[in-house]
């Protein structure tokens, strides 16, 4: 499954994307494709960005992360392909976040929210109700 508004290497780290190209879709979980889509069309002003290498930015590691990552975790939804972390450009991460937890039957895979941050890191992981987290110190 692909995405209806993202490239693929929006969603997986530079080497990745060199490495497999299109074929990479294959390393994020269908739920997770379907969410960011529901998000992108729930929230359509302005940009949205996960990673942004391909245009020069720094962001290589808000989708995918592989052990070649600083911010690596074998535990971490990022490792399997079920976690993004989005930069709004036209709404604040705190207004994102409340509206999902208001509207979880428009995002029925979204089981993860991480609190207390500038970014929305919403993931897919393998619960029944929502989990909200905070930060590591």
């Amino acid at each position: 499954m692909q995405s209806k508004y993202y490239k693929i290497h929006e969603l997986v780290p530079q080497y990745i994307y060199s490495k497999y190209g299109d074929r990479a879709w294959k390393f994020i979980d269908n739920r997770l494709i379907k969410t960011i889509d529901a998000i992108k069309e729930t929230f359509p002003l302005g940009t949205i960005t996960i990673n942004n290498y391909a245009w020069g930015g720094n962001r290589n590691w808000s989708g995918l992360r592989t052990p070649k990552s600083n911010y690596y975790s074998e535990t971490s939804q990022h490792s399997f392909g079920r976690a993004v972390d989005m930069i709004f450009s036209e709404y604040e991460a705190d207004h994102i976040r409340k509206y999902i937890k208001k509207n979880l039957d428009k995002f029925p895979y979204i089981k993860g929210l991480e609190e207390g941050v500038s970014w929305v890191h919403l993931d897919v992981r393998n619960e029944e109700e929502l989990v909200t987290f905070h930060p590591k110190a």
